[in-house]
């Protein structure tokens, strides 16, 4: 069967993979130059490996994408780096239930309560009577609202702004549950993971385009592609067409869908990543945390990630590298500044943590998503969008599908293995 791919993310490739390994001829459309999706990286000259624009990392339970690697042999580093929490300008380590009952912020009774409640998410294996509620209440009933306002609600606040306090329990829940001490990360970085398996897909015979915009989708007889290239326009013809793109990209090239399917993909909200880059001469955090939440409404950040305290410095030219990183809506007046301005904007708040920073700073870049995150309100299962859609043989697999988990590439592997099934079923 001849079938086209749109969007070389892990869910694109994933599905072409899937697809090529069964004998059916598999082409795949990238506009960008290189894969990844959301997990796409780049490489300074002095590098050895590549950095995603957007950190990333795998927790060891998750099992599509660590059986994947382990298929194309493919090497990953599992490591176990610190976790912690900003709090009334103080670094406190909270990754265990150990270092949760020394957080002296709380109360003992405080600390008894949010390792309850914790506990209770961590271990239930029913998500769906969760989805009914939304986390706010639960997290300020069982926890108490002190540690709910000194812990939650700002990470809350800072990463989903006004959707903050509708937001449902069942996706508090997966955030919880799926956290591992331990974390990986394939090596030379998910550049290096996503071309390798953009090899294995052309060396089974696949064909991988990229630089190769779909602008039009039509169906008939077979299904239609028009494409943007560097020499032009072209059309292609196909039996399937598995679109892996944003919905509302769905929709723009696609204009014939239904009304009402059109209205149900548009009621989907989600929210867009803004992540700084810093590369400095020296570690920025003081004790070698790696993942840094920030509990502070008045940051105008979420979370500040070492990525060498967790993969070696020597792959980076020697180099201290920091994400800087931020949630907010695509409208929002952060998207439309420079990387000096929003340096301008982080700088006191990156001070109150390492005043001397800037002294050590070799070079800074930003990078921008405008949807990075979906919103899951209570009875998002209900909302969700069926891999098959009103166009015959043309099947639908993004990031708003991916539920009661959250985002990320172990996601999307899954995500593409289950539609390619789809597809040819």
């Amino acid at each position: 069967m001849k079938i086209a791919v749109l969007g070389a993310g892990f869910t694109g490739l994933a599905a072409a993979y899937s697809l090529v390994k069964e004998g059916h001829e598999v082409t795949v459309f990238e506009k960008d130059s290189i894969p990844g999706g959301l997990a796409v990286g780049y490489q300074e000259n002095e590098w050895e490996w590549s950095l995603e624009k957007h950190y990333h990392h795998w927790f060891t339970n998750d099992k599509s994408v660590l059986e994947l690697a382990r298929e194309l042999h493919y090497p990953v580093s599992i490591k176990r780096p610190i976790t912690s929490s900003y709090i009334d300008g103080r670094i406190y380590q909270l990754d265990s239930p150990r270092t949760l009952l020394t957080l002296s912020k709380l109360s003992f009774v405080n600390r008894i309560r949010t390792g309850i409640a914790l506990g209770f998410l961590r271990y239930n294996p029913f998500w769906r009577p969760l989805e009914k509620f939304r986390a706010k209440p639960y997290l300020e009933f069982v926890m108490g609202k002190k540690a709910y306002q000194t812990i939650w609600e700002p990470l809350l606040v800072n990463k989903l702004g006004a959707y903050a306090d509708t937001v449902s329990l069942a996706w508090f829940w997966a955030r919880i549950t799926k956290r591992t001490s331990s974390l990986a990360y394939p090596e030379g970085g998910f550049l290096y993971f996503a071309n390798a398996l953009v090899k294995a897909v052309r060396e089974k015979g696949g064909t991988v385009l990229f630089k190769t915009e779909i602008v039009c989708l039509k169906e008939g007889q077979q299904i239609t592609l028009e494409t943007k290239e560097q020499k032009g326009s072209k059309k292609y013809a196909f039996d399937r067409v598995i679109v892996t793109l944003p919905s509302f990209f769905f929709l723009k090239i696609a204009p014939q869908l239904p009304q009402a399917y059109k209205e149900k993909l548009q009621i989907l909200k989600g929210i867009g990543a803004i992540n700084m880059i810093l590369r400095l001469k020296k570690p920025f955090m003081p004790d070698k945390t790696y993942w840094l939440n920030i509990c502070n409404r008045t940051f105008p950040i979420l979370a500040i990630v070492e990525h060498t305290n967790f993969m070696d410095k020597k792959h980076y030219n020697d180099e201290h590298i920091i994400y800087v990183g931020n949630y907010v809506p695509a409208d929002h007046a952060f998207f439309a500044k420079s990387k000096e301005e929003l340096l301008t904007i982080y700088t006191p708040y990156l001070e109150k943590i390492n005043p001397a920073f800037k002294k050590f700073l070799i070079g800074y870049e930003v990078f921008k998503a405008p949807f990075a995150q979906p919103i899951i309100p209570v009875n998002y299962s209900q909302n969700i969008p069926p891999f098959t859609t009103p166009l015959e043989h043309v099947f639908l697999a993004n990031i708003q599908q991916v539920y009661p988990w959250d985002r990320g590439t172990n996601y999307a592997v899954e995500l593409g293995q289950k539609v390619a099934c789809l597809s040819v079923s």
